[in-house]
């Protein structure tokens, strides 16, 4: 006897087989059809509130941005990831309103409704979760100081050219660690350093650049601080200042380190600052007026600084007067003023910058006066500060 319903069986069990497989896709049209306003409104929300989410990231960048922060990348490429995803889903949601065939949206259309369920699942939802994930947007960085900028009001005196030539070499010496610019208060020591910083800064020299006005008045602590900040170094407690610096500055990593306008002898070790044995690649700058004081530090490569010669002087004082200098009642008196200083860079910029728009003749004769009392009671760099003219 045959066995029909086996047989019947056994033909109706891949024809089911089949019948799932077709049904499986006419499901899923189904479902999207179903839901097709559910997922629309889904995904209205949630673009409102990716919306909102952005606004709120954006004035956090913009918070850091003010505060002279650098905003991290993996906010920078979410804030570009939303600004796409924003786009298309409002495109998809206007869309919907321009299928042929539609009488005011009311058309479902189940590829539509994929579409807009997929976005907010695969796109929007990553999204948000991903910037509560963000600790912060961005992370403090460690300005350039002003001074390593352009400095446009920097002059070249041939008389400087060798010095400028001799420090720089040095710099390029990996075997030379101290260098020395030493001279008279106001001779230009300090700029011609900062000029050589910028110039190292600019051909990639060195991978850090400090500048420390160290002063006459040695304040330990602050020039740590200084050093510190500059270096990205966060000190915890006040005995470990000497120590953190000293392996930061032997860390290896090419460090230029200026101590500006030293006054007496400083003992390195005692702000952190490493010996040349362990010197990594740190290298160090000093200015001063005083030869012994650099030799007695220990440094052996020493340049000096002069006044600037006659011609030179001028021309920079010409620069600083501007045209007022051109005033026919003056006479010569801009030439005797300007030979009264010295030579020395900073009381001739004093002096003509004081003058500049003086046109009347006595001003400049109370100048000149004053000038020759104090170049023969004190040294030409105390004039800073105490120059003092009669208002026109």
């Amino acid at each position: 006897m045959v066995d029909v319903a086996g047989n019947i069986g056994g033909v109706l069990s891949p024809v089911l087989e089949v019948g799932k497989w077709l049904a499986a896709p006419i499901w899923h049209q189904f479902k999207y059809l179903y839901n097709y306003n559910t997922n629309f409104k889904n995904l209205e929300k949630q673009v409102d509130k990716l919306k909102n989410t952005r606004e709120e990231v954006q004035r956090k960048v913009i918070a850091a941005e003010r505060n002279v922060e650098k905003i991290r990348q993996n906010v920078k490429d979410w804030q570009k990831d939303v600004e796409k995803t924003i786009t298309k889903a409002e495109q998809l949601i206007q869309g919907k309103e321009k299928i042929p065939g539609c009488f005011k949206g009311l058309c479902p259309n189940y590829k539509q409704s994929k579409r807009a369920f997929k976005l907010k699942r695969d796109d929007i939802d990553p999204l948000l979760k991903q910037e509560k994930e963000f600790d912060q947007v961005s992370f403090p960085t460690i300005q350039q100081d002003i001074w390593l900028r352009s400095s446009e009001d920097y002059l070249t005196f041939e008389s400087r050219n060798s010095t400028v030539k001799h420090v720089w070499d040095a710099l390029n010496d990996d075997n030379v660690y101290m260098i020395g610019v030493y001279g008279m208060g106001g001779i230009g020591k300090t700029t011609l350093v900062q000029e050589v910083g910028r110039k190292a800064e600019k051909d990639k020299l060195f991978e850090d650049i400090v500048f420390v006005e160290v002063t006459q008045t040695f304040d330990i602590k602050r020039v740590q601080t200084e050093i510190g900040d500059k270096l990205g170094v966060k000190f915890s407690n006040e005995s470990e200042r000497a120590n953190k610096l000293y392996e930061r500055l032997k860390s290896g990593k090419k460090i230029l380190l200026i101590l500006d306008n030293i006054w007496e002898n400083v003992d390195l070790k005692t702000i952190g600052i490493p010996s040349k044995m362990d010197r990594g690649g740190c290298q160090l700058m000093f200015t001063t007026r005083n030869l012994d004081l650099l030799e007695k530090m220990g440094s052996t490569n020493n340049f000096k600084m002069g006044i600037l010669e006659e011609g030179e002087a001028w021309n920079l004082f010409v620069k600083m007067a501007g045209d007022v200098i051109q005033t026919s009642e003056l006479n010569s008196l801009p030439n005797d003023v300007c030979k009264e200083c010295g030579g020395v860079p900073i009381v001739i910029c004093t002096i003509a910058k004081t003058l500049k728009y003086k046109s009347h003749p006595s001003v400049w004769k109370v100048a000149l006066q004053e000038l020759k009392a104090l170049s023969t009671t004190k040294s030409h760099s105390s004039v800073l500060g105490q120059a003092r003219v009669a208002p026109t």
